[in-house]
């Protein structure tokens, strides 16, 4: 019975080389190629949790450094995000309708890209 079971999905969803891991929709989608939805859901789940993880890095920072040193820790998240998302035009895009833009270390990197297409 279940030996059918697993015939019948298999010929309903075969499993083919189009089903791709998680590396391999995270490089995709930085690089803004196509995904199908639920690869782009993935792409989506994983973009959040870098940014998420870039807040909470500036966070943690900003709390457990001394003024001019968390400062200067800060700035190194935001360069380094910022780099990442120059070169990455699906990440950016997944930059610019999250959330995180709008948290205040999100700003920084915000306005960081700013400056970055001005010159």
């Amino acid at each position: 019975l279940v030996s059918k079971l697993i015939d019948q999905v298999t010929r309903i969803t075969p499993m083919t080389n189009a089903n791709k891991g998680l590396q391999e929709i995270w490089q995709l989608g930085c690089a803004g190629e196509p995904l199908t939805p639920p690869e782009a859901k993935h792409f989506t789940d994983l973009a959040a949790s870098r940014f998420h993880t870039f807040i909470l890095s500036a966070e943690s920072a900003y709390q457990s450094k001394a003024s001019d040193e968390a400062r200067a820790w800060v700035a190194l998240l935001v360069q380094g995000l910022v780099t990442e998302l120059i070169s990455s035009p699906g990440l950016k895009r997944a930059w610019h309708d999250s959330p995180f833009k709008t948290h205040i270390y999100g700003s920084l990197v915000v306005n960081e890209l700013e400056r970055a297409r001005v010159h």
